[in-house]
């Protein structure tokens, strides 16, 4: 069963017909649309109606593009248009520039006392009639950042992640406030769900959800970023509900991270004292 599948289809399970895909999953006690959204993102049904257990894709970047070839019955080729679909529309969020295999990993971003943005130096050099060597003098800070950081497919990392809700970028954004917030697609079709709320003067709190539980927020101010202690990241994970573990599984792979352990800790680093 493949993300194209059609909910008014037939589907077989374990020897039964069912009129379509919500009937079977009401028939197993799951929310349809829950169901659904896990077939789109690659599940086997099975997987999706919880009768078997998910398993996390393989590191191995060559073997997980063949299996999804052969999961989605689509040319090899496909799968580059596919990646690189995914890697303009985080560009896209973050306002970065499109790839240039000529720029460095590691730029520039580039703010002036009034809180602008600027992309270069050259360019905020330009805008404020400067020479570059008298950039710290005239008001400009430039911070390093990698804006390609998500160039290397099937690693998207912590720090990437956290781009994603604290990038100095996202204050240009006339909807960052939006109040349906906004979807991220990482590895593996895995939907990051963004919301921000405005705090005050360049302070904001970013949280990110999968399948509606917040797993963890963001405070995001003029001084840095932090993820919230309170956040589900850093409970207890014997003490999570099933749903709120199986959310945290999704965030893992939608890192394409195995190991629940290592992957919780990487952001113990960034948590609020």
């Amino acid at each position: 069963m493949t993300s194209y599948v059609s909910n008014s289809k037939q589907v077989e399970v374990q020897g039964q017909v069912y009129d379509s895909l919500s009937a079977a999953a009401r028939a197993f006690g799951l929310n349809s649309d829950k169901v659904l959204e896990r077939i789109r993102c690659g599940w086997s049904i099975y997987e999706a109606l919880e009768i078997v257990e998910r398993k996390l894709p393989s590191l191995n970047y060559q073997s997980r593009i063949e299996e999804f070839v052969a999961q989605e019955k689509i040319k090899p080729g496909s799968v580059g248009k596919r990646i690189s679909l995914r890697r303009r529309r985080i560009r896209e969020w973050l306002n970065l520039p499109g790839h240039s295999p000529t720029r460095h990993s590691n730029a520039l971003i580039v703010t002036d006392s009034e809180g602008r943005t600027f992309s270069s130096l050259k360019e905020a050099s330009a805008e404020k009639g400067m020479h570059r060597s008298t950039s710290k003098s005239g008001g400009l800070k430039l911070v390093k950042v990698k804006k390609y950081t998500f160039e290397s497919e099937m690693a998207i990392s912590v720090e990437s992640i956290l781009l994603l809700c604290a990038h100095p970028n996202l204050g240009l954004k006339d909807n960052l406030f939006y109040p349906n917030g906004h979807f991220i697609l990482l590895d593996n079709q895995v939907r990051l769900h963004l919301f921000f709320r405005n705090t005050g003067d360049n302070e904001y709190i970013a949280f990110a959800s999968i399948d509606g539980v917040t797993l963890f927020s963001v405070k995001c101010s003029a001084n840095g970023y932090g993820v919230s202690s309170s956040s589900t990241l850093f409970r207890d994970t014997a003490l999570l509900k099933p749903y709120e573990k199986s959310a945290l599984h999704i965030l893992m792979r939608g890192c394409a991270k195995q190991n629940l352990e290592e992957f919780l800790s990487d952001f113990v680093e960034y948590k609020q004292p």
